[in-house]
């Protein structure tokens, strides 16, 4: 028997949050300033970032009419990057209390990415957001994996883990929205690893360039004992992802290639995640989709 349309639900929930963060430590990341700021500089793309993935997907939106479970899906997935957009930003009190003025450098991110990465071509800004979900569905994984434990805030640890949550269920979303309309030819496979490394550098440029202005603002830049264990840690960490990330280039690349099921378990055990919250709870309010 069919289901009908209607009776559709999506893959996985919109949940809402309202995180304060008060009393918050100057360097809540292993108590370490270079490790601190380089997470608020991560975080500092998210608040624009999520709207540009938004908008991205939101254009094409109408041409997957046909596949009902993935404009469900799709209007999870706006709602959940809405979220992380809101919380991200009021997390920003953080830097906020220390007068490091996260709130220029995040503005500056939407500059950029309107100025320089917003395409008439509605395919290649999908094609960017389909490649950085990809990056963010690999770092999330190292988040609730090891990253974390080195937080000292509980509910800054408690965002970041929410959020890891949400960016595995969700990471397939944009990619079978790009292949849905545009297919996996060579004319969909050229565009789709271009924008990843298009994406990826602009990524790593923009976070680099708030870093080390939030460490210049809080005078720490000649702080050598910090630089050293920041590379030797944080530092080395990424470069040992770079397989998992290069995987996005294999022709047959599915976000859904790796199972991240059983971590994404444990990590709501963790932040007391319970199953009932796995649905939008009752306080939360409908996010537009």
């Amino acid at each position: 028997m069919n289901i009908a349309v209607n009776d559709l639900k999506p893959s996985f929930p919109v949940r809402r949050m309202d995180y304060v963060f008060e009393n918050t430590e100057r360097y809540w990341m292993a108590n370490d300033p270079i490790a601190t700021h380089y997470f608020t500089s991560l975080s500092l793309l998210f608040p624009e970032g999520e709207k540009y993935f938004v908008e991205s997907v939101r254009a094409v939106r109408d041409l997957v009419k046909n596949n009902p479970q993935l404009e469900k899906d799709i209007g999870a997935f706006i709602g959940q990057e809405a979220m992380h957009s809101k919380e991200h930003h009021a997390f920003h009190a953080t830097a906020r209390k220390y007068n490091l003025d996260p709130d220029s450098l995040e503005k500056n991110v939407g500059v950029i990415l309107r100025k320089y990465f917003t395409f008439g071509n509605p395919k290649l800004n999908l094609a960017i957001t389909a490649g950085l979900e990809h990056f963010t569905a690999v770092i999330v994984v190292e988040m609730m994996a090891k990253i974390s434990h080195e937080m000292t805030d509980d509910t800054i640890r408690h965002l970041w883990l929410w959020h890891s949550i949400e960016e595995t269920e969700h990471k397939a979303v944009a990619f079978d929205v790009y292949q849905e309309i545009y297919g996996s030819g060579v004319s969909a496979y050229l565009p789709r690893v271009a924008m990843f490394s298009l994406g990826v550098a602009m990524l790593f440029t923009v976070q680099t360039d708030m870093m080390i202005r939030l460490i210049a603002r809080d005078k720490q830049l000649g702080n050598l004992k910090s630089w050293a264990k920041f590379m030797g840690t944080i530092g080395l960490g990424l470069p040992a992802l770079t397989p998992q990330f290069l995987k996005y280039f294999h022709p047959k690349f599915h976000p859904n290639d790796t199972d991240e099921s059983q971590l994404v378990a444990e990590t709501k055990v963790r932040i007391g995640l319970a199953d009932a919250l796995t649905t939008i709870a009752s306080r939360s309010t409908a996010l537009p989709a």
